[in-house]
């Protein structure tokens, strides 16, 4: 079984989702709804849930009701194995996030339903994504 991962280690992830988010949120091609680009919507979409995810860590170790159980799939289980599964499970989705945001031929403009030119999510989410990626253990 993977190593629990401690405190420090949950907490610079969760700090390094946070930075995600505020640098999506500060993209220049940003708008509110109803105005909203696709792609940036759902790769803001995917890090909010892996921060929701990674925000459940201590219910589901110790086996507390879920506030969301549904955005598990497959269920998030409960206990020590299931609580570091979960963790496992949000640093792995770091790296589909370094796919899409790195995406220099359309293909996450494809998957997200934009229909226009490729976006670039330029250095400051990139950054924030690689920053992101080394914090997870």
């Amino acid at each position: 079984m993977p190593s629990e991962p401690t405190q420090e280690q949950r907490s610079e992830v969760e700090s390094r989702l946070k930075d995600t988010v505020e640098s999506l949120l500060a993209h220049p091609q940003w708008k509110d709804p109803p105005n909203q680009n696709p792609t940036l919507y759902h790769v803001w979409d995917f890090v909010m849930r892996s921060l929701y995810m990674l925000s459940e860590y201590d219910n589901i170790k110790l086996g507390r009701r879920l506030q969301h159980p549904e955005q598990f799939q497959g269920g998030a289980g409960k206990g020590n194995a299931a609580a570091v599964r979960n963790f496992r499970d949000v640093c792995g989705r770091t790296m589909m996030l370094k796919l899409l945001v790195n995406d220099t031929r359309g293909i996450t403009a494809m998957m997200t339903g934009n229909a226009g030119a490729p976006i670039d999510f330029g250095k400051n989410v990139k950054d924030a994504v690689e920053a992101l990626d080394k914090a997870c253990p």
